[in-house]
């Protein structure tokens, strides 16, 4: 990945994009009025722009910009935090002071939701193997603030650990974590962020499979938690018992332990 900075480039700007160069180790270069499409040309390479409101990263092979946004996961926080029922939270059995680890973090929408429902006495930890993802989830979870306080510092809890999830399954400690989670992309799209669809064929390369699943009850206590969408024949063959919901595209499974 190359980082630079915004067409309108202020010393504040190249500082941070230097210093962000620095701290994940991407190549930093000049914008010098070129356009993001012919740096994404000549370096064959995602491009990370620092701007003055947003870093975002336009992918090599996609045309929309990809950045970290809390929204879904602010509406869902407001509705949790007025005391009305989160699928995924109830689901998962989430509750104060658990540990939970997120296999599959992407851009964090159900880590955030975990991480607000396990509190200060819990713990959340969310990999991501892909760079792009890792980067911006890293850096959105750290520094994009809401007008919900007690959403920021959830988000500031969760540690983002750069990792092939099924390496850090098999190196963690048995019994480590409460709860196992995945979030596979779904082989049939449903959201419609395109700059998500544009990193959809890396992201489906690490498949969910039966001995990932063995290494998940290894490493979980009390339960591992699958999403996917409704039609998916992944519950019955992981073994999960879906918990179907009339209106909803996506469904989530649980083998508890």
């Amino acid at each position: 990945m190359i980082i630079t900075t915004a067409g309108r480039a202020t010393k504040e700007l190249v500082e941070k994009a230097k210093a962000l160069s620095t701290s994940y180790n991407i190549l930093y270069k000049e914008r010098k009025g070129v356009s993001v499409e012919s740096l994404k040309e000549r370096y064959q390479d995602d491009i990370a722009v620092v701007g003055k409101n947003r870093l975002y990263v336009t992918p090599l092979h996609g045309e929309s910009s990809l950045f970290f946004h809390p929204n879904l996961a602010m509406v869902r926080a407001k509705r949790f935090l007025k005391g009305e029922e989160e699928p995924f939270i109830s689901t998962a059995k989430l509750e104060e002071g658990m540990s939970f680890l997120d296999c599959t973090l992407g851009l964090a929408s159900d880590s955030i939701i975990a991480s607000l429902a396990v509190g200060n006495k819990g713990s959340v930890t969310g990999i991501e193997g892909n760079e792009l993802l890792h980067f911006l989830a890293k850096e959105g979870l750290a520094t994009v603030l809401t007008e919900v306080e007690r959403l920021d510092q959830a988000m500031r809890r969760i540690n983002v650990v750069k990792a092939n999830h099924e390496w850090y399954l098999r190196e963690a400690e048995t019994d480590s974590y409460d709860i196992v989670y995945f979030d596979p992309m779904f082989p049939t799209t449903i959201d419609t962020s395109n700059g998500l669809n544009s990193i959809r064929g890396e992201a489906l390369k690490t498949a969910i499979t039966e001995e990932l699943i063995v290494e998940a009850k290894r490493v979980a206590k009390k339960r591992i938690v699958l999403k996917d969408h409704w039609k998916s024949g992944r519950f019955t063959q992981l073994g999960f018992t879906q918990h179907r919901r009339k209106t909803a595209l996506f469904h989530y499974g649980t083998i508890e332990l």
